[in-house]
């Protein structure tokens, strides 16, 4: 009742503002200065509504319907092979955050983040694993400015959160994120030179069920960002320590600190593409999980009577697009992956040796600015020695399909509407054997998928 109320209250607050907006704008005509609202104009009453308001709702979506020649479509390698065409999930993400305090130069947000995924093949909305449809709280956490007097610009924030997650978007996992429970941050400390972002945090790792519980961890995370370079070139330092805090039952466990660095230079072209270089090194269950073939986030992870060795991991990605004319456009991410003595969570062996290429381009036609039509063309292979046996897999991903867009990037621009047919094609299955319905090694897919964000 009381959330039933605040909307209500809330949504006169909006109205008002709109109204006061509108007499405004109708005695600025009245007056004889101007005859039409301008789209800034336009644009300044929304940020006024929206800073009366003290609200702000955005977030991400994106669903779909797709289709095989036999049987349900299936995913395969997405994370090497790349996402466009290749994905069947309902995934979201909402953000909600309320100003609570606006006064005397002190800032204090309350913010939620849920997420979660809604089942593409099941009609069932219930919140249950089994259907695939699950919801989850992200963050809440209580972000302040104004109260550190020497540091009048950053955010320092206590709960559920972490620092930004830098995405490797084609193929849909984190290269750096932190899966964190409650923790503490101090985030765009400025400094002579760029600004530095730093957070400690705790995420106890499940056991799976052993005797001795989950395993109590805490993390520090460092960001050095906006270091400016020549032209529009910029670097961005990051570094992140993960320290299981066991009791005495759990030392006989084979978990280890883990630690994870990443340089990353970035480029502004004039035509308004970009381009992201990254080299990533990481240890132990980190490094382990960097060298997974699907989800090759580097998380800290515990495995059942797995032996991380001390491994490391070495990971090269370059991601980004740019405009080879003014009506063809192309998107790319080319991965190289090295590691040693590590964990490998596809075949489950331990003293891997890892060696992994990916690489994905989508060239286009831009029509014009609500149109494209291109094609994403994606490939990989991993081979991962141990105890003298190689296995392999590798694969590839032939996706054609025509957009409706809102602009003419591919990566910073939604919502988009993509209208695709997908060929996909196992060449070798000897890590994780996988295969699609009826045993066979290729898939051919159409479909199409929406996908959208707000602010």
């Amino acid at each position: 009742m009381m959330f039933k109320n605040n909307l209500k209250i809330m949504a006169c607050i909006a109205a008002t503002s709109l109204v006061s907006a509108q007499v405004q704008a109708e005695n600025t005509i009245n007056d004889g200065f101007n005859t039409n609202i301008s789209e800034a104009a336009k644009k300044d009453i929304a940020k006024q509504v929206e800073k009366d308001m003290g609200f702000n709702y955005s977030g991400y979506f994106r669903a779909g319907w797709g289709a095989t020649q036999e049987g349900a479509p299936k995913s395969f390698a997405v994370g090497a092979l790349g996402r466009f065409g290749n994905e069947y999930t309902g995934w979201y993400d909402l953000y909600l955050s309320k100003n609570v305090v606006d006064n005397d130069g002190k800032v204090v947000d309350a913010v939620v983040v849920m997420d979660g995924n809604v089942s593409q093949s099941s009609s069932l909305g219930l919140f249950n694993a089994v259907e695939d449809n699950y919801f989850q709280f992200t963050d809440m956490y209580i972000a302040t400015q104004g109260f550190i007097p020497s540091l009048p610009g950053s955010t320092f924030w206590v709960g559920k959160h972490s620092l930004g997650i830098y995405e490797i978007q084609m193929l849909d996992w984190k290269s750096n994120r932190t899966q964190a429970a409650g923790g503490a941050g101090l985030e765009n400390i400025k400094l002579d030179v760029g600004s530095l972002d730093i957070a400690v945090m705790r995420e106890d790792v499940s056991t799976q069920g052993a005797s001795y519980g989950n395993i109590n961890s805490n993390v520090l995370d460092a960001r050095y960002k906006n270091i400016p370079l020549f032209g529009k070139n910029s670097l961005e330092l990051d570094a992140k320590y993960h320290a299981a805090n066991k009791t005495d039952d759990q030392e006989i466990n084979q978990l280890q600190d883990s630690w994870l660095t990443n340089i990353i230079l970035k480029t502004q072209f004039d035509s308004g593409g970009f381009n992201e270089l990254s080299l990533q090194t990481a240890s132990n269950s980190m490094a382990s999980n960097m060298m997974s073939i699907n989800n090759a986030n580097p998380d800290y992870t515990y495995a059942p009577n797995a032996d991380y060795g001390n491994g490391i991991a070495y990971r090269l990605t370059c991601q980004g697009e740019h405009y080879i004319s003014e009506k063809v456009i192309m998107a790319h991410t080319l991965v190289l992956g090295k590691g040693d003595d590590l964990y490998n969570a596809d075949d489950g062996r331990s003293h891997v040796d890892s060696k992994t290429l990916r690489a994905v381009v989508r060239p286009a036609y831009i029509w014009d600015r609500f149109n494209q039509t291109g094609v994403e063309l994606g490939y990989f292979k991993q081979k991962n020695e141990a105890d003298g046996e190689t296995l392999t897999e590798s694969g590839y991903k032939t996706t054609l399909y025509h957009a409706f867009k809102v602009d003419a990037s591919m990566l910073t621009s939604r919502p988009e509407i993509r209208f695709y047919s997908s060929y996909l094609k196992v060449a070798d299955n000897e890590i994780d054997s996988f295969h699609f319905s009826n045993n066979k090694d290729n898939e051919v897919t159409v479909g199409i998928q929406g996908e959208i964000w707000w602010r």
